[in-house]
């Protein structure tokens, strides 16, 4: 195995021992770490070192909306001048109601170029919200959507292979 290999199999090796759902116990980490033969230490470290690396983001929980009261939510598409983007971009996903916030090129039938998801206990509140978002970037041109049905909704996993 050459030395790119080698340092390729390990985030991927750790990676793909880490647990979908964590244990609810007070030291997660120690228990996947003597599961895996290794202290509790080297495991954050190298989980750290993967972040460092930019291999991985972060570890967060993920939260359920719909089962956190949060029943609404909206995708809402924004027509944003090419030269405000960074500027919009920032400060739509500084809301915490913002789940996502993307860019997106605009297609020949599609001029809207920043998509948001905006989540809320009601369609009240959503709307509240993206009209604060309006307000705050002074951006007017934009469409709402609201979800009706959820058909998927998982986490990107490491698969082997």
């Amino acid at each position: 195995m050459c030395r790119i290999d080698a340092v390729m199999a390990a985030p991927n090796n750790i990676l793909k021992a880490m647990p979908y759902d964590f244990p609810l116990t007070e030291r997660p980490y120690r228990d996947i770490a003597v599961e895996r033969g290794m202290s509790e230490k080297e495991l954050i470290e190298t989980l750290s070192n993967l972040r460092t690396e930019g291999f991985i983001r972060r570890i967060a929980a993920t939260l359920h909306h719909r089962r956190a009261a949060y029943a609404c939510n909206v995708m809402v598409v924004w027509r944003v001048p090419e030269e405000d983007v960074e500027r919009v971009g920032r400060v739509m996903a500084s809301f915490p109601e913002v789940s996502h916030c993307y860019e997106r090129g605009r297609g020949s039938y599609w001029d809207y170029n920043v998509f948001t998801m905006v989540h809320g206990r009601s369609s009240e509140e959503c709307a509240d919200t993206v009209k604060r978002i309006s307000t705050e970037t002074g951006i007017v041109d934009f469409q709402l959507f609201a979800s009706k049905r959820e058909f998927k909704k998982t986490s990107l996993m490491v698969t082997n292979g």
